[in-house]
Parts: C-alpha cells; sequence; structure tokens
C-alpha cells in the first residue's frame, strides 16, 4: 500500500515512494590532523577528489547534466563551510554518452585518480562495472536504481529500485479505480537492467492484482514508439507503464493522443525530463503522465529543496531546473556524511570509506 501522497504531472514531476530524497539544510567541515590519518587514491593533503560518470550527451543528458550540477552545488556548500578533514573536495566529471564501452574505458581512466565516485549514472553503466567497483572497493553512488545492484556492498542505492517503485505505482492505479482485476496492463521498457529491474515490479503486481501483463521491449534508440503504442491499444491496455527515457516518453504520449487513446501513463524516475513540456507532447503528457520516483519534486516547498531552488539559478542561471538537480545535491550530500565519519575514524582510504559508510544508520537528506 502506498504510503505518500500522488499527484498528476503539472510543473513538476509527482512523488509516488516510500522514500523522499532532498537535501540538508546544514553542512560543516571536519577536522582532523592531516599527519595521522589514512589515506588512499584521490587524496592528497590538501584535496579530496571524487569522480562523477555520467551521460551529457546520451539517452539521458539533460538529467545528467543537472545531477552533476546538484553534486557540485553541494560540494561548493561543504567548500564553503571549510572542506572535509582540512581537505576541499574536488569533482572529476566524464560523459560516457550512455555507452557502455565509452564508460568501461572512463572509469579505467578515472579510478586511480579518485577515492570514490559520487555518481554513476545507468543502470547498464553500474552493471557493466559491477566486478571493477568491487575488486578495487571504490565507493560509488548508484544513480540508476536496479535491483541487482543492492547485491554490491560497495554501491549506494538511495531510491526506491524500479521494481518497488513500479509496484508502488500500479497499486495506486489499482487503489483510485484506475484499474481493476481482469483488467490489460501495458509495460514497455528498455532492454537491459533498469526496465527488467522494472518488469520484474509489473511482473509481481499483475500476478497479485489480478491483471493481464503486455510487456514490449524497445531499445534506447527507438525513439518513435507507433508500433508499440498501437499493439497495446489493440490489446485494450487500460494503463501503460513507461520504463524508458524521456524521448520515448514523449513519443508514446504524442502517439496515444493522435490515436484518441486515452489512458494514463505511469513513468519511472528517468522516464521523464522537464523539457518534455515544451513539446508537442506537453499537454498529452500533463493530462495523462504521472511518474514514480524518490525525489523530491524542484517545486517542493520543503526547507531542503528550497534551498536548492535557491543555490541552483545563482550557480548556473541557465539551467532549466528539474529534481534531478535534488537528487545530485542529495547524493553529495550523503557522501560527505560519509566522508565525515571516515575523518572521524582518521581512515580516509577506501576501506575506510566502506567502514565509514556502514557505521552510519542513516542520513537525513531533508
Amino acid at each position: 500500500m502506498l504510503t505518500n501522497s500522488f499527484a498528476r504531472l503539472g510543473v513538476a514531476a509527482a512523488a509516488l515512494s516510500l522514500v523522499a530524497v532532498g537535501c540538508s539544510s546544514k553542512a560543516t567541515g571536519t577536522d582532523s590532523s592531516s599527519s595521522d590519518i589514512k589515506t588512499g587514491p584521490g587524496v592528497t593533503d590538501d584535496t579530496i577528489t571524487l569522480g562523477a560518470l555520467t551521460d551529457l550527451s546520451g539517452v539521458f543528458g539533460a538529467q545528467g547534466k543537472i545531477i552533476v550540477q546538484g553534486n557540485q552545488l553541494y560540494i561548493d556548500k561543504i567548500n564553503a563551510a571549510g572542506g572535509i578533514c582540512d581537505r576541499k573536495v574536488e569533482l572529476v566529471v566524464k560523459d560516457h554518452g550512455t555507452d557502455v564501452q565509452k564508460a568501461v574505458s572512463l572509469y579505467a581512466e578515472t579510478e586511480p585518480e579518485v577515492l570514490g565516485y559520487v555518481q554513476i549514472l545507468g543502470s547498464p553503466i553500474t552493471s557493466a562495472l559491477d566486478s571493477d567497483i568491487t575488486e578495487a572497493k571504490v565507493l560509488s553512488v548508484a544513480t540508476g536504481w536496479s535491483s541487482t545492484q543492492l547485491k554490491n556492498p560497495n554501491l549506494i542505492v538511495i531510491g526506491n529500485t524500479y521494481d518497488v517503485e513500479t509496484i508502488n505505482g500500479i497499486d495506486h492505479l489499482m487503489q483510485d479505480k484506475t484499474l481493476k482485476a481482469g483488467d490489460v496492463l501495458g509495460h514497455i521498457y528498455f532492454e537491459g537492467d533498469y526496465g527488467n529491474s522494472a518488469l520484474q515490479g509489473s511482473t509481481y503486481a499483475a500476478k497479485e492484482l489480478g491483471l493481464k501483463l503486455e510487456g514490449i521491449q524497445v531499445k534506447s534508440t527507438d525513439t518513435d514508439l507507433t508500433a508499440q503504442v498501437t499493439t497495446l491499444k489493440s490489446r485494450g491496455a487500460k494503463a501503460i507503464v513507461l520504463s524508458v527515457g524521456p524521448r520515448q516518453t514523449a513519443s508514446v504520449a504524442g502517439v496515444a493522443a493522435s490515436l484518441g487513446y486515452n489512458v494514463p501513463l505511469l513513468g519511472n524516475t528517468p522516464s521523464f525530463d522537464p523539457s518534455l513540456l515544451a513539446t508537442s507532447a506537453k499537454s498529452a503528457l500533463e493530462k495523462n503522465l504521472s511518474v514514480m520516483t524518490s525525489i523530491a519534486p524542484f517545486a517542493s516547498t520543503d526547507p531542503g529543496p528550497l534551498e536548492v531552488a535557491e543555490a541552483l539559478p545563482k550557480k548556473f542561471p541557465d539551467t532549466e531546473p528539474n529534481n534531478s538537480v535534488n537528487l545530485g545535491y542529495a547524493s553529495a550530500l550523503i557522501y560527505s556524511e560519509i566522508l565525515k565519519k571516515a575523518c572521524e575514524n582518521k581512515d580516509l582510504t577506501r576501506e575506510g570509506l566502506n567502514t565509514a559508510f556502514r557505521e552510519l544508520k542513516s542520513v537525513d537528506t531533508g
């Protein structure tokens, strides 16, 4: 059963999850004598270097850019408060474009130079790097929440995994009588860990709730989903789950509208970007799309998101805001808390960072 409120998509995406990722209103430097601290890769007497392997040019380029900006906003806040362990935090950003082979190469290039990664964007990327991350014990924030990532003790998964997201969303449609037992539920999903994790959720929910699931797999390069939408319409799907990227979401919404196919669209976190509201699919998206996410909406009036909303235009005035900046901010906040704990333990090695991570029982991101 859902525990959060649920709203149709307007200017901001709806939050539909058990966890609200936002930000904190405090940041303080952590002091310790540099001479008695164990250090590892990425740590000098003056700096702690973290990495971000992200997508700035591919299918999730819009989200990747603003997640990096969120990372940087919190790192700037930490540095302005004196840094961590008498060291400034620096961020090295690399664009993999959601190209797995490129990401593997960029990881090999950056891994020796960083203590850990405050962002690795994309479930296929994280999956491809899984064994390397494990071998090097590089504590990394998984910015993409496939359930398979829960198995790696070196990965920080800060949101609901896609299977849980999807179960929550489908359950909501049952609770508000949009769906009923016996109805057909469509699910368009990417190949790979992201789509497969979401499909596990829809398969489970359909079985438990008495729905008939019609799943259709697509590639990230598929941008015209006319055939897929037409198929689901012909099969009588009463709602469609979207475990895809923003381009595919826009295509589904636009095609459905052109066919007079007025059904709810339920998107996982990566499926939407506000830039879609500047496209011809705007009215269809506003009418039918809801987004399942662990991220506080950018338009939230809670103190944490308000702090980010105030900071973003000061440093990045040309950025079109969306809730992905809250994700980046919260990711850096969580990593900073781990670094502070490691500093208290006088151990800024990778082993020390993993120990600190496990000693922290909770982090309030606001």
